[in-house]
């Protein structure tokens, strides 16, 4: 009986050891995993810390996708990144990065192994989407050709009155810039309604305004956002 006890506990020991090193083997298997070149968290830390914004990352696409809201109004974020332990990247997460860029921005993930992934960061800016009411349609709905000065009111909705993403240009039919001299005159302007000013002074815009036939389009860009007017204006 005594003998057949003891075989029984040394099976018990034999199992529970057995079950120890498959436990043991699994978790390597994890922690192995984690050290991979990945990104695991990208955010943006510009609001503060509380209300970092979290992106998108999908490591089968090797991408970062950043969904900006456009009220933030800013030219480069501040990002956090976590990586696994061991794991490098580069640039780093101390660097700003641009909002708006020729080039997405790449970066280099390194892990311990000495493995390496790139992740491509595109920034998606949500916005209401701005609208414009047109210069050359008069109060009775007709379509005319309005003549303009120094001084434009741009009207509508969804407007960001800042100087700084918001821009008013004059285009020809090709949709060049033709003049690019307006000021914002952010005190008078608001989210429905810019006032936008050029130097009526100026030897370069006595010279332009000079022809008062050729026909030119309003065009607005804030933020990323670029709208241009259906109908076109002239110079008095």
């Amino acid at each position: 009986m005594k003998k057949l006890l003891k075989y029984c506990t040394f099976l018990l020991m034999a199992n529970i050891c057995l079950l120890s090193c498959t436990k043991e083997e699994d978790v390597t298997e994890i922690t192995t995993d984690q050290t991979k070149n990945k990104i695991i968290s990208y955010s943006i830390t510009n609001p503060g810390k509380k209300e970092a914004i979290y992106s998108a990352v999908d490591h089968e696409a090797k991408t970062i996708t950043a969904y900006l809201p456009a009220y933030y109004q800013l030219g480069f974020m501040e990002v956090a990144i976590e990586l696994p332990q061991g794991t490098t990247i580069s640039p780093s997460a101390e660097e700003l990065v641009p909002v708006f860029s020729e080039k997405p921005l790449e970066y280099t993930v390194k892990a311990a192994d000495g493995t390496s992934a790139n992740y491509t960061l595109k920034v998606v800016i949500q916005y209401p989407d701005i609208t414009l009411k047109e210069l050359g349609i008069n109060a009775k709905g007709e379509i005319v050709v309005p003549k303009i000065n120094n001084l434009i009111t741009v009207t509508g909705k969804n407007f960001f009155p800042s100087s700084a993403v918001t821009k008013l240009y004059l285009v020809d039919k090709e949709g060049n810039k033709v003049w690019t001299n307006y000021s914002m005159i952010e005190e008078n302007s608001s989210s429905t309604s810019l006032l936008f000013v050029t130097d009526q002074k100026a030897e370069t815009y006595i010279e332009f305004i000079k022809d008062k036939t050729t026909e030119y389009y309003f065009q607005l860009e804030s933020y990323g956002i670029v709208k241009t007017m259906m109908y076109p204006v002239t110079f008095k």
